[in-house]
């Protein structure tokens, strides 16, 4: 299976993440990640707010079109370290643990949200480049 999860772990406003250093915002985002279809991943971003708004839906948008990954997820609100780790730990566990993970990508997303009011509470979120 490789690596088809890229975790982005950082402080997040919509549309962009902040590094200790410096923000990166959603031109230089869709950039670092531009032709990442040969992966076969998704990009998760387990930051504040990257897709909050239209800004984060917009983000959102370009960053499948430029990536050309399959999904992307992250969060509409400010999270708690705690709660999304556990968030993400969760989605982690699902998808590596079932067989046929692509086929299943929305099932298990929904999985997380039904199961931890925390997924729901900070609007926990898949964009998809597959229709369903």
């Amino acid at each position: 299976m490789g690596y088809p999860i890229y975790y982005l772990a950082l402080h997040g406003s919509p549309g962009s993440v902040t590094s200790v250093l410096d923000t990166i915002g959603s031109d230089n985002l869709c950039d670092a990640f531009r032709g990442y279809d040969g992966y076969n991943c998704l990009i998760y971003f387990g930051c504040c707010s990257v897709l909050r708004g239209e800004a984060g839906r917009r983000f959102a948008r370009r960053f499948l079109k430029a990536a050309g990954c399959r999904a992307v997820i992250g969060y509409r609100t400010s999270i708690d370290w705690m709660p999304s780790m556990l968030i993400d730990l969760l989605f982690f566990q699902r998808f590596y643990s079932h067989p046929e993970p692509w086929k299943a990508l929305r099932e298990i997303h929904a999985s997380v949200k039904r199961d931890f009011q925390p997924a729901r509470d900070y609007g926990f979120t898949l964009i998809s480049t597959e229709r369903s």
